[in-house]
């Protein structure tokens, strides 16, 4: 026959049962799981056409590209570039060595080389637009137009042209110092300040997340979603919970009730 001990110890380890069934279910509330995991999933479907391996290798090759954009135009758009004050120097060195004069060299280059010399006094770019307002203002007062007019003129016949006035102006300017990016700065916690700096922060920072997480990211997801575990994790709570309790029921209704003992009449001598 089962003695009280043992009922008692039975009860006990359903009530550890139930306990461990409250403590799941309490975990999965208490910390949102279920929300959270919905959230990741989200993030995981949302996040699937960067991982495209075609785009993460079309991502490196374009910033390639605008990395060598960069190191072109840096040098030419400000006088911190450093081209401008070689211009000279440059054509020193040339004069130097063919005997011909400054003037005579940059002669030459005009004939023979109009556009490279065009280019090489036309640096730095600030140069050009500090002149663009000067040039705006002469149009309208021989045009008779208002600038909006003008702009709007100039866009119909010369599209190219107006383009590239219109923007210059936003380049130079940010160059140095890309409107938006106050308090931004890269992994490492160095500032986002200037059109290298951007370029460096995709190049380095986040466009090698993509080519190094790519192979995880496809783990991850190959297999199945995510958002079900937080459901799955409170319904077996849950179940352990109501089993847990109905064993708990069915061990105190088993355990055994203590009853005195009867006197035993003893015979008589």
């Amino acid at each position: 026959m089962q003695t009280r001990s043992e009922s008692r110890s039975g009860v006990l380890q359903w009530v550890v049962v139930l306990v461990v069934g409250v403590l799941v279910v309490t975990l999965v509330l208490g910390l949102g799981l279920i929300s959270r995991l919905n959230a990741g999933q989200k993030v995981l479907d949302g996040a699937k056409p960067a991982f495209v391996a075609q785009r993460v290798g079309a991502d490196r090759a374009g910033i390639n590209f605008v990395a060598q954009d960069v190191d072109m135009a840096d040098p030419i758009m400000t006088p911190q570039g450093g081209a401008a004050s070689e211009v000279p120097q440059l054509i020193g060195f040339v004069s130097q060595k063919t005997g011909l004069s400054p003037a005579a060299v940059l002669s030459a280059l005009q004939k023979n080389f109009p556009h490279t010399a065009a280019l090489l006094e036309a640096i730095p770019l600030t140069s050009v637009t500090a002149e663009l307002p000067g040039l705006l203002a002469f149009l309208e007062k021989t045009l008779h137009a208002t600038q909006t007019e003008l702009i709007s003129a100039l866009s119909t016949s010369f599209p190219a042209i107006t383009q590239a006035i219109t923007h210059l102006p936003a380049v130079t300017s940010g160059w140095n110092d890309v409107p938006g990016m106050a308090g931004a700065t890269r992994f490492n916690g160095t500032p986002i300040k200037t059109a290298p700096n951007v370029r460096d922060y995709f190049s380095s920072d986040v466009i090698p997340v993509l080519e190094t997480q790519h192979q995880h990211y496809e783990h991850l997801v190959s297999t199945s979603k995510i958002n079900f575990i937080g459901p799955l994790v409170l319904i077996v709570g849950i179940v352990v919970i109501l089993y847990g309790l109905l064993m708990v029921f069915f061990a105190m209704a088993l355990e055994p009730t203590t009853r005195p003992a009867m006197a035993v009449a003893k015979p008589a001598t």
